[in-house]
């Protein structure tokens, strides 16, 4: 990453954490009943942090190009800034209005299918079709149509990201850090020649700031948060990795997808010893 890129994604970072840190106090005392949630140790939090995390999210990201442009710097591909603007209010969208209509009874892929086959469309569903629909966009944006491989390659991986993040979402600060493990590596060795860190620089602002709150049980991501930073982690991922390792990912996720149908996350964690010193760490 060049000097200028490393100063726009900065910028984006600073801004991106302002504008989620005026706007979280207010999310959080503003929470509907609606959007409270049990969570896996059995505190009722309001899941909440998706707004000012998206908020932070594009307005880093809008910062960042237009900064970009200023200096024609060439910091950020405006492919790559169209795709993640598109995941981030995609699925930010989709997820909020999943979490307004509250907890279901179905979960997983499999209980949606067959809320769906009773003639009875779940939120989660409405989630997968619209989160369907905006990875192949992103994808699509950033590939081409004349790469079909690795533009549905790329949609499964930022789609099965997405969902994966979103099972993760069950204790304080759980998916946060998850989601910022997934997005070390396409920041630390590749997808530079494309701006995605420039791009991306609002989204870690904006979660760092949502951190705290998360991991005091003060708030959590919700659907609105969990689904665009997984999203976004799975973009950034795929275009870090040639197409082998792209679809040895996307195997790897939906393994993870598969098996949450059958296996507690929350159980296999609590069981393995590092996973549980990381799980609980930072935790007040």
């Amino acid at each position: 990453m060049t000097g200028a890129a490393a100063a726009i994604g900065l910028a984006g970072a600073v801004v991106g954490a302002g504008v989620a840190a005026l706007m979280l106090p207010w999310a959080i005392r503003a929470a509907p009943g609606s959007l409270v949630r049990t969570n896996v140790l059995g505190m009722p939090v309001p899941a909440v942090l998706g707004s000012p995390l998206c908020a932070g999210a594009l307005a880093g990201l809008v910062s960042a190009a237009l900064l970009d442009a200023a200096l024609d710097a060439g910091a950020i591909k405006p492919e790559v800034t169209a795709a993640t603007g598109v995941l981030v209010l995609a699925m930010g969208a989709a997820g909020y209005l999943d979490d307004r209509r509250g907890d279901e009874r179905e979960r997983g892929f499999g209980g949606h299918l067959r809320a769906a086959m009773s003639g009875r469309v779940t939120g989660g569903a409405l989630k997968v079709i619209a989160g369907g629909v905006a990875s192949l966009v992103a994808a699509g944006l950033v590939w081409g149509v004349n790469a079909p491989a690795e533009v549905l390659s790329t949609a499964l991986g930022i789609a099965l990201a997405a969902n994966l993040l979103n099972l993760l979402d069950r204790a304080p600060g759980r998916a946060a850090k998850v989601g910022l493990i997934l997005l070390i590596p396409p920041l630390a060795f590749a997808a530079g020649s494309l701006g995605w860190p420039a791009a991306v620089a609002g989204l870690v602002g904006a979660l760092l700031v949502c951190l705290p709150a998360d991991l005091r049980a003060r708030a959590m991501l919700g659907d609105a948060g969990a689904n665009p930073l997984g999203a976004v982690a799975g973009l950034g991922l795929c275009l870090a990795a040639p197409l082998w390792l792209r679809i040895a990912l996307v195997l790897i996720l939906l393994g993870l997808n598969v098996a949450s149908e059958r296996i507690s996350f929350s159980s296999v964690i609590e069981r393995t010893g590092w996973l549980s010193a990381l799980d609980r760490w930072g935790r007040v």
